[in-house]
């Protein structure tokens, strides 16, 4: 019965491995897609450079397109690391691109600077040569 549940188990994980990269490859296509039609996006900006709003669309479709290749580096090659700069990448466009209030503004610094901290400070286990927070000890320690 024991057998029957470990093949079980990773007959499903290898089944969530499989889906995880046809999502990639899904996110990819969106991706290219995406990158071609930043020239129309460009044209149009150029054409009304002169409006308020046109510089700050322009940057948006760069950014989604910027989210979305950090998504799929996130789908890739799954680690702390890429989460931490997918989730950099939102907080920055939320900050740049939506109207926000001060104290907005005031938490969203506070959110990259955090996220950037994580990734500079914490680092969890796998990685080595680095104090790891989660183990309390470092990871180049053989334990």
């Amino acid at each position: 019965m024991k057998n029957f549940l470990r093949k079980t188990r990773n007959t499903l994980y290898e089944s969530c491995n499989f889906l995880e990269l046809i999502m990639a490859l899904i996110v990819l296509a969106a991706v290219i897609i995406a990158c071609i039609s930043l020239g129309d996006s460009f044209l149009t900006y150029w054409n009304n450079k002169q409006s308020d709003g046109a510089f700050l669309t322009f940057v948006g479709r760069v950014f989604n397109i910027l989210i979305g290749i950090e998504f799929l580096k996130m789908l890739c090659q799954p680690s702390e690391d890429t989460v931490l700069e997918v989730l950099i990448f939102l907080v920055a466009r939320h900050m740049i691109l939506e109207p926000t209030t001060a104290a907005e503004n005031l938490i969203s610094i506070l959110s990259i600077g955090l996220l950037f901290g994580i990734k500079k400070y914490i680092t969890l286990p796998g990685r080595k040569g680095s104090f790891n927070i989660f183990s309390g000890h470092s990871g180049s320690d053989k334990s």
